[in-house]
């Protein structure tokens, strides 16, 4: 039995929002987002891009009246299928975030990780 080893540098939380991904010649696409975390992120498509693949990312989060954007470089650094060969979504990596993203990003990544709720808190 074979055991994969995890590779990711920061822990993906659960944070479902709608994105958008751009690459260089094709237009944007707006998708799903699965899971976050501080070096990249899985978008649920039926499409995915070739692996190296590069592009623009963003998301945008509403609460209340605030409105923040994520705004991010990216690559596509894996295909995501399912157990029949079917692919169902990309993850992206991050190659460069400006520092109102990363500063955004820290506070969804933390705030869903449960970091920031009061205890028994959901």
């Amino acid at each position: 039995m074979e055991v994969k080893t995890e590779r990711r540098k920061h822990p993906r939380v659960d944070f479902v929002v709608q994105a958008s991904f751009a690459a260089e010649g094709l237009e944007r696409k707006d998708q799903r987002c699965e899971n976050i975390s501080m070096s990249g992120l899985l978008l649920r498509t039926e499409a995915p891009l070739p692996v190296g693949t590069r592009g623009r990312l963003l998301i945008v989060l509403v609460c209340g009246e605030e409105r923040l954007e994520v705004r991010a470089e990216c690559r596509v650094s894996r295909v995501m299928e399912d157990a029949g060969g079917k692919a169902y979504g990309m993850g992206l990596e991050y190659i460069s975030l400006d520092p109102d993203s990363s500063i955004a990003l820290y506070n969804v990544v933390r705030y869903q990780g449960g970091l920031d709720r009061p205890e028994g808190g959901s």
